[in-house]
């Protein structure tokens, strides 16, 4: 999927959620996850960056890959998955992707601890 179709797609935020998470990262960027879960599985998600560019891509690619997935494969979206599939992240924009799945890695335990 290019990437501004996952952006279209997975940007946004949700009112009924099973589960979300809101972090804030040192750069003071924020990324937040939503997610629809049934059967453990992830039949929707969304994600919302309030940032630079590099933070809206990262959240892209991890709702991407979480998209479909169970909950126990939606952590195995890492920062270096992320970092991967977009390519050339400047190193100093490279801590967007560590943001972006430790919002998706909270999400999930949301959803995991309510059970």
């Amino acid at each position: 999927m290019p990437f501004d179709e996952a952006v279209k797609k997975y940007s946004g935020r949700m009112n009924d959620a099973d589960a979300s998470a809101s972090i804030t990262g040192a750069c003071g960027d924020t990324m937040e996850f939503y997610l629809n879960i049934s059967d453990n599985k992830v039949r929707e998600v969304r994600f919302h960056a309030d940032g630079c560019g590099y933070t809206t891509a990262c959240g892209a690619v991890a709702a991407f890959y979480a998209d479909g997935r169970v909950l126990e494969e939606a952590l195995y979206v890492s920062p270096g998955l992320i970092l991967k599939t977009l390519g050339n992240v400047p190193e100093d924009h490279r801590h967007c992707a560590i943001l972006a799945a430790t919002a998706l890695y909270k999400a999930v335990a949301d959803c995991l601890l309510k059970d």
